[in-house]
């Protein structure tokens, strides 16, 4: 898992999000107030940036970064 990859693309998505709050662990909604949107423009990037594929279901239903990486398919 790439949590720097993460930090840099949500820097873009959502500059007002700090990236020391950017972690593996980090709650995607309560922690970085992120909304459905912002979540699925994330693990769309990720999937580019790490050439990995992230099933929709588990954007759904991820509550942190490491959820959405959980056993990507590369």
């Amino acid at each position: 898992m790439s949590i720097e990859t993460a930090r840099e693309i949500l820097a873009g998505l959502a500059p007002e999000i700090s990236p020391d709050e950017v972690t593996a662990d980090a709650d995607l909604v309560d922690d970085l107030r992120l909304d459905p949107l912002t979540r699925y423009a994330l693990a769309f990037a990720l999937e580019r940036a790490l050439t990995i594929q992230i099933p929709d279901s588990r954007v759904a239903q991820a509550r942190t970064i490491a959820d959405l990486l959980e056993d990507s398919a590369s």
